[in-house]
């Protein structure tokens, strides 16, 4: 398997992509999202939500009881 390379700088190696917290932050001071980025020369490979929100409440499924 071949080692990742930077398409700016062109730097090799799995270890080179990090991540890192966004600056912005929620009211209970918890980033927002991360950023993975190249440890060299900071191009960003994209950017992952740090929490995701679904339905709080779906559809129960209740069974009977049985005697």
């Amino acid at each position: 398997m071949a080692d990742p390379k930077c398409p700016d700088c062109g730097v090799q190696g799995i270890d080179k992509i990090v991540s890192s917290d966004s600056i912005e932050r929620s009211k209970r001071r918890t980033p927002w999202f991360h950023v993975a980025h190249c440890s060299e020369c900071g191009y960003v490979y994209g950017i992952f939500s740090k929490h995701m929100f679904g339905a709080s409440n779906g559809p129960q499924f209740v069974l009977p009881d049985r005697n």
